[in-house]
């Protein structure tokens, strides 16, 4: 599959393709080579034939000339001698045949003079055995000396012929072996470069028919392409257009022309024909906008009205840039999306927003008057109560003392409630200021502003070693009073209550279980008691705003305080989890993301 991807890209086949081209080029040039070489052996096959051809001629020349005069010698027979007995026209051919045939081989061509040198002693030899023969003085004896002298002599030539004739011939056969060999190279070459030039051939026509089909698929593609394109801006309501600013021709899309109210095509693409479509209070900066960007070339961004032949208003977003085409050409590309529906959505958001804020003034006097005006009346009932616990309570009868401590109890669960009100209304609207915090100090000023309340239940606090975290400190601070408090109140009759503040790390269950998709983003800090603890069905409900839990009268609660936990932790993209167990205790599980998620 991998091969089949690096065959299907075009710019590894090209490299491979050049790559077998510069083989086939070298094994050509090879080829070619063998061939000269094969030529070359050929020639110097044939220049040895004919050297040993020539050197066996004169051989047989020169045993004819000796053969005669021997004939002479015996029989004094005149018609051996004669026809130019002593002519040497064809050994002196032979000898030139031989120069030229061993002009490229200086020891050759020395052997040949040296060869020269030696027929013309034998030449000289033959006139004087003959003058011998002829005279009448000559004795037998010296006749006879002068016929072996020249036996020898014709001995060594023949010998130093028959010599250069076995060199030549090992010559030949060396050349013709080296012939042999090299005609086999050529032809396994020849073979290797037809081979590989069908191959190459065959890789190409391959190559060339899947990048047809990749074409067609290709234009398949873009087809689909360009449908789903349509239907996309018909579906999302926009249309494109291009102006090309060399030939000053425009393009439009055919939902452009939807958008302006007519069919696609319904006229030629140009300024002077689609202004009449702009709403005429949008025109003039419409235009001039549009014109001013073509001469400096800034992309463009605007919103205005299209007016449509049945007089339907459409809001347009427009943008425009610049770039150029395929052939240079610089081009102004556009896009005109129909923002009619959205623009109206944001008139009704901002009308929504007045209303929002209005809202948010009447909370605030709400708020004003829960934290001073409220609570001005009710502390001055507390202090009224108070005074009449000191002074008048003997002179209540029993039922009326019971009266009165159900008054005393409704008005500090009346602050209590007045007070968490306020909190949780900070949590929503207080200022959101992240700060680097050290929790262990945070957790240390919790504690002293508890020490009253942690005194009188003699409770037990460990701490563990807590992070510096991003966060916003009073909220946090607020965080740890709700949950300390909430543990010192929810603790068991005659039992101490033993609260543990940790940071921990993060278990992959928790990971699987709260959907956390990388632990190491989040702080995870428990708080966890030894109180009457709860049902863990009830886990969920307890972050709910006024949500208490059936409880023993004795544990009084807003069902504020774990809802303002929830929110708290929520402000900070975290989030808190509990788990209880009835007469075993609670565990808090806060959640808090480090300073690049927040």
């Amino acid at each position: 599959m991998k091969i089949l991807g690096l065959y299907k890209n075009a710019q590894v086949f090209k490299i491979a393709l050049a790559i077998a081209i510069v083989v086939v080029c070298y094994i050509a040039s090879m080829f070619y080579s063998q061939m000269k070489n094969l030529d070359s052996t050929v020639e110097l096959i044939a220049n040895s034939n004919e050297t040993q051809l020539e050197l066996e001629k004169l051989l047989s020349v020169i045993s004819n000339y000796e053969t005669s005069l021997r004939s002479y010698i015996i029989t004094k027979d005149e018609s051996y001698i004669a026809n130019r007995f002593l002519s040497r026209g064809k050994i002196e051919e032979n000898l030139e045949n031989l120069k030229r045939l061993t002009s490229k081989n200086p020891a050759r061509n020395k052997d040949i003079d040296r060869l020269k040198k030696i027929i013309d002693y034998r030449f000289k030899l033959f006139r004087q055995t003959l003058i011998i023969a002829k005279s009448k003085n000559s004795g037998p004896l010296y006749l006879n000396a002068k016929l072996l002298e020249s036996s020898e002599v014709t001995e060594m030539m023949k010998s130093f012929v028959t010599k250069i004739i076995f060199s030549e011939s090992a010559k030949t056969k060396f050349q013709n072996d080296s012939h042999q060999f090299e005609l086999r190279d050529s032809i396994i070459t020849a073979f290797l470069l037809v081979i590989l030039s069908l191959l190459i051939l065959l890789l190409s026509f391959n190559k060339m028919n899947v990048d047809i089909d990749e074409l067609k698929k290709a234009n398949d593609k873009l087809k689909l392409l360009n449908e789903s394109y349509n239907t996309a801006e018909m579906t999302a309501g926009f249309g494109h257009w291009m102006v090309n600013l060399e030939t000053n021709t425009y393009t439009f899309s055919d939902n452009l022309f939807r958008l302006m109210g007519v069919e696609p095509n319904a006229f030629e693409p140009n300024i002077k024909n689609t202004i009449k479509y702009i709403h005429p209070d949008d025109l003039d900066y419409v235009t001039k906008v549009h014109k001013d960007s073509l001469i400096n070339h800034q992309s463009t961004s605007m919103v205005f009205r299209f007016l449509t032949p049945n007089e339907e208003v459409k809001y347009i977003l427009g943008v425009g840039s610049f770039t150029n085409d395929g052939n240079g050409n610089l081009i102004k590309i556009g896009v005109n999306c129909d923002i009619t529906n959205q623009y109206k959505k944001t008139l009704e958001l901002e009308e929504n927003n007045k209303e929002l804020k209005y809202i948010n003034k009447e909370l605030e006097a709400f708020n004003n008057i829960v934290s001073h005006d409220l609570q001005e009346p009710l502390r001055k009932i507390q202090m009224f109560i108070s005074r009449l616990e000191e002074k008048e309570l003997d002179l209540l009868t029993q039922q009326g003392k019971e009266y009165f401590s159900k008054i005393r109890v409704a008005a500090n669960r009346m602050q209590t409630l007045l007070i968490d009100l306020v909190d949780y209304s900070r949590t929503i609207k207080g200022d959101k200021v992240f700060v680097e915090t050290d929790l262990n100090k945070l957790v240390d000023e919790t504690l002293q502003d508890l020490s009253s309340t942690i005194e009188e239940k003699k409770a037990i606090i460990q701490t563990g070693n807590l992070p510096t975290i991003k966060v916003i400190p009073f909220q946090i601070k607020q965080l740890f009073i709700n949950l300390i408090s909430n543990s010192l109140k929810y603790s068991k009759d005659d039992v101490p209550p033993q609260i543990s503040i940790v940071s921990k790390e993060i278990t992959e269950k928790e990971v699987l279980d709260y959907k956390i998709t990388n632990a190491a983003d989040y702080y995870k800090i428990v708080v966890e008691d030894n109180g009457i603890g709860f049902k863990q069905e009830y886990a969920e409900k307890i972050f709910l705003l006024f949500k208490r839990l059936e409880t023993d009268p004795k544990y009084s609660g807003t069902g504020l305080g774990l809802a303002i936990c929830n929110r708290i932790v929520e402000n900070h993209k975290g989030f808190i989890k509990v788990k209880g167990e009835p007469g075993v205790g609670a565990k808090f599980y806060v959640f808090i993301p480090k300073g690049d998620l927040l």
